[in-house]
């Protein structure tokens, strides 16, 4: 993971996982102030850090077509 300012990029062949709810996002993200979860609104907003998401591996899934 590399980080520039507010944002972190994943290594190759890697995306980004929120740890507190487990979504999945793309390579490269965006720090910011979170101020929902779920879908539901936190009483205090989160100021995201990188400790805050882990790197995963891309899982690609294909289809045969015969």
């Amino acid at each position: 993971m590399t980080q520039t300012d507010n944002i972190i990029k994943a290594d190759p062949g890697k995306c980004f996982k929120r740890k507190i709810d487990g979504v999945v996002f793309g390579d490269e993200i965006y720090l910011g102030t979170t101020y929902y979860l779920d879908g539901i609104r936190l009483q205090e907003p989160i100021q995201e850090t990188p400790d805050d998401f882990e790197e995963i591996d891309i899982e690609v899934r294909t289809e045969e077509i015969n």
